[in-house]
């Protein structure tokens, strides 16, 4: 009788010779096994690799594009709110400090800001985006700047004007109209450019801004008026017709569309000498910070009634206060700072004041003039020393 082997013993010695014992394809050994496993494992770590560092290419190009690529708008963002005080410097007179502070607001522009600052802005909401042409117009961003830093130069003389005025100097005159705005959209836009100043309108001799708007109110929507205008860039004088547009407020009456500023010249030497050193900001709305922070320095008492006051708003040689751009964002500047009171030109109008309403909160009272008097009546209600001006007034007549 013949011994058949074991079963396991034929099972061993099939897959050591490496043959399945039903003939199928030889299975792989342990060590086998492990080689092709790690083969798989290096494919799959190349690929991982290959991924990681496609998507952190593609990441960074993403990153270096959004850096470098330019978008054709102006962000404005909150600012600083500035005490003026250290900025006036006055000679030949008395002089009195204050403890109350009277600050001027600025806004920061970003003229083409790139893809992420733009993208930043869209979700901050204290921020505004404008398309350049609006900001711009026609000018480069150097000659925009160099253009407000001559709105501000004026601006000063003005504010200075307008402050010995009130205390009983005769000082500077206005002879002609600087444009210090142009609205998109209007009879003026793509035909005045920022810094241009009218001299006179169908032969009538504007020279402020109050008598341009009498001039303009003669006259009805769609009419064809002869402006002479000297250039900012050249200085040429030229004549120019243009047709007016409407008023939103007012749609009998003529609208050329700019935001007027008095140019000043002066009318004689002056006992004494003020001087403002804004550094590097332009721009002409500090116009009634100035004039309110030379009146304080003038004057003994405080002004402010010892309050922390921040004011905005360009100032006419007549005395009134135009509207200025950026007041949300100068809203938000001033409510960071925690201050009470913020004056504002009262012309900017009610949808405008409502948004800065909301921007300020409940601690910071935005209060709206319309005139130089508005401003110290509104220094008055909250303890300022106004009287004082009169008195300087009388003292020196």
């Amino acid at each position: 009788m013949t011994d058949m082997p074991d079963s396991s013993e034929e099972a061993s010695e099939s897959l050591a010779a490496g043959v399945e014992s039903d003939g199928s394809r030889p299975a792989l050994s342990d060590t086998e096994a492990l080689a092709d496993m790690s083969e798989v494992d290096d494919l799959q770590r190349k690929a991982r690799n290959v991924v990681l560092w496609t998507t952190l290419g593609i990441v960074g190009l993403l990153i270096a594009a959004g850096l470098l690529i330019k978008v054709d708008y102006v962000t404005l963002v909150p600012g600083s709110a500035r005490d003026t005080e250290p900025l006036v410097v006055v000679a030949g007179t008395d002089d009195f400090p204050s403890d109350g502070e009277i600050l001027y607001t600025t806004v920061r522009v970003r003229q083409e800001p790139n893809v992420f600052e733009y993208i930043l802005a869209k979700f901050d909401d204290d921020a505004e985006i404008l398309p350049a042409q609006q900001v711009l117009g026609d000018l480069s961003p150097e000659e925009n700047r160099e253009v407000n830093l001559q709105l501000m130069s004026d601006s000063k003389a003005i504010a200075i004007a307008v402050a010995l005025e009130q205390l009983g100097y005769d000082t500077i005159t206005s002879d002609g109209v600087v444009v210090a705005d142009v609205v998109p959209g209007t009879a003026a836009d793509g035909i005045l450019e920022l810094g241009d100043t009218v001299l006179s309108v169908n032969g009538d001799p504007v020279p402020t801004a109050l008598d341009l708007i009498a001039v303009l109110r003669t006259h009805s929507p769609g009419s064809t008026l002869t402006f002479e205008i000297q250039r900012w860039e050249t200085n040429v004088i030229e004549e120019i017709d243009v047709v007016m547009g409407a008023r939103e407020d007012d749609e009998s009456a003529a609208f050329l569309g700019i935001g007027p500023q008095d140019r000043v010249s002066l009318l004689g030497e002056l006992p004494l000498d003020v001087e403002i050193d804004s550094g590097s900001v332009g721009g002409p709305s500090a116009g009634l910070a100035f004039t309110l922070a030379i009146l304080d320095q003038l004057t003994p008492g405080e002004l402010t009634g010892d309050n922390d006051v921040a004011v905005t708003g360009t100032i006419a040689f007549d005395g009134r206060v135009g509207p200025v751009g950026g007041v949300v964002q100068k809203t938000a500047a001033v409510r960071e700072l925690g201050l009470r009171y913020f004056i504002v030109p009262a012309s900017l109008g009610e949808e405008t004041l409502t948004a800065m309403r909301a921007r300020a909160g409940d601690d910071l009272e935005i209060i709206p003039v319309d005139t130089l008097e508005d401003a110290l009546a509104a220094l008055r209600r909250i303890g300022g020393d106004v009287d004082a001006i009169d008195d300087y007034e009388i003292a020196q007549s």
